[in-house]
């Protein structure tokens, strides 16, 4: 009897080892995934879809974005790098195409997908491309834009 009861306590107390490492691990997990989702937030902010700031004192740059779309992604992607460069001296905006907005946004200025707007301080169109993902011809292009407003960099 003596052994029974003895097995049954080392059986109790393995499975409270092994559920109390298993809450540990699912603890690890939930831990981990909570860590990269405030890091990504601290790091990565995304372009602004809000067009109110166009034509408020800094020329702007509005991307005709369409969700799930590779080549406008990464174009979304190229600009995420390099508008920290750009940080005071343009603003940077997407016109999402699945928003009844966005779609308004890109009629008006005959946007499709990928395409963007140079807007001057004012608000003004002044020029539209077709974006590249390549750093050095996105960047030359946004150069020449902010030339067009009297902005040299």
């Amino acid at each position: 009897m003596m052994a029974i009861l003895k097995s049954i306590t080392i059986v109790s107390e393995v499975r409270q080892v092994f559920m109390f490492k298993r809450f540990i691990g699912w603890f690890a997990v939930v831990a981990a995934v909570i860590g990269v989702l405030l890091a990504s937030q601290y790091f990565f902010q995304p372009m602004s879809s809000d067009l109110s700031a166009i034509g408020q004192g800094q020329p702007s740059l509005v991307l005709a974005y369409e969700n799930f779309s590779p080549e406008s992604g990464a174009v979304l992607n190229q600009l995420n790098r390099i508008r920290k460069d750009y940080q005071g001296v343009m603003n940077f905006a997407v016109a999402d195409l699945g928003t009844p907005q966005g779609q308004a946004f890109a009629r008006q200025h005959n946007l499709s997908n990928g395409a963007a707007v140079f807007l001057s301080a004012e608000g003004k169109p002044l020029s539209v491309a077709f974006l590249t993902s390549d750093e050095q011809a996105l960047r030359k292009l946004l150069d020449e834009n902010l030339v067009l407003v009297g902005i040299a960099r």
